[in-house]
């Protein structure tokens, strides 16, 4: 698991042009691994110097993970062009008149969306279209009706309009079943962190000698004391009431025969680029080469 997430964070910083070396990334991972070695460490950062590790191991540590990174680099078909929901949000929020304060809300729930597997299941742009939707529940559930700038949706008129079906969903491409989906995560999210506001997910170090370590540390203490502005029993009682008014989960239908190798067939070919699974190593398909 270790393995995976050095890899996958040495593949983003080639996708967002931050690019590290290996060696950097492992002086940082073992920092975290081995609280140890970094309390000893004189980086400002608390890296580990490598050149007080055995050479052996961190070749052969340097080695998996580029193992690794060629294995995610195949699985996404070298495709250095996945877009995240951000950009969305701001596109989406102003196709829906909602205002700024609103989109910015949704901005920050749209961070939390990458704390859990929704990233995974649905494509940005319904990522972004659900996390406005939350963010319009959470400010009109047993709120009053705020007054709103011209032109601009309230946080009532906005939940209200996501919330049920209409032509919102050919526009964005989304479903209002998958925003309720994305509602109730977002939410059971918050929940937990509502009712275990000491827990603390963040990789720590013990305190270190660094001036800037203790005051990281201070800084993530002062952090874990701030309370949540969301009461849980105000947030069960939402999602009570988005289940009484929830749609039918939605049907998905499989991609394709049930034998996966039926996608090379040239019958297959129109099910391409449709979010329903994964096909790999499909560069050309029958259908497509024969037509070109």
């Amino acid at each position: 698991m270790q393995d995976v997430a050095l890899a996958g964070l040495y593949v983003s910083t080639k996708m967002h042009d931050t690019l590290k070396k290996p060696r950097e990334l492992l002086a940082v991972a073992y920092a975290v691994r081995f609280p140890d070695l970094a309390a000893k460490s004189k980086h400002p950062g608390g890296e580990v110097d490598l050149d007080t590790m055995d050479p052996q191991v961190v070749e052969h540590d340097r080695q998996r993970l580029l193992a690794v990174e060629r294995l995610i680099l195949e699985t996404i078909c070298f495709n250095f062009t996945s877009r995240m929901a951000f950009q969305y949000v701001i596109k989406i929020g102003r196709a829906l008149k909602a205002t700024k304060k609103m989109t910015q809300f949704a901005w920050r729930l749209a961070v939390d969306c990458y704390r859990t597997l929704l990233p995974i299941q649905y494509p940005p742009h319904t990522i972004a279209v659900g996390s406005i939707y939350v963010a319009a529940l959470l400010s009109s559930f047993e709120q009053p009706v705020p007054p709103t700038e011209e032109g601009c949706l309230s946080p009532h008129e906005l939940a209200a309009y996501l919330g049920k079906r209409g032509e919102w969903e050919q526009q964005f491409r989304s479903q209002v079943e998958d925003l309720e989906v994305i509602a109730h995560t977002i939410i059971d999210l918050i929940l937990s962190a509502t009712q275990n506001p000491s827990a603390n997910t963040s990789p720590s170090t013990p305190a270190s000698p660094s001036p800037h370590l203790s005051m990281r540390h201070q800084l993530d203490k002062h952090n874990m004391s701030m309370q949540s502005p969301y009461n849980s029993d105000q947030l069960i009682r939402l999602k009570i009431s988005m289940r009484e008014t929830e749609h039918p989960p939605r049907q998905r239908q499989p991609l394709g025969n049930s034998d996966p190798s039926a996608l090379y067939g040239g019958e297959d070919v129109n099910l391409l680029g449709r979010n329903e699974g994964t096909v790999r190593f499909l560069f050309g398909p029958p259908g497509v080469v024969d037509a070109v």
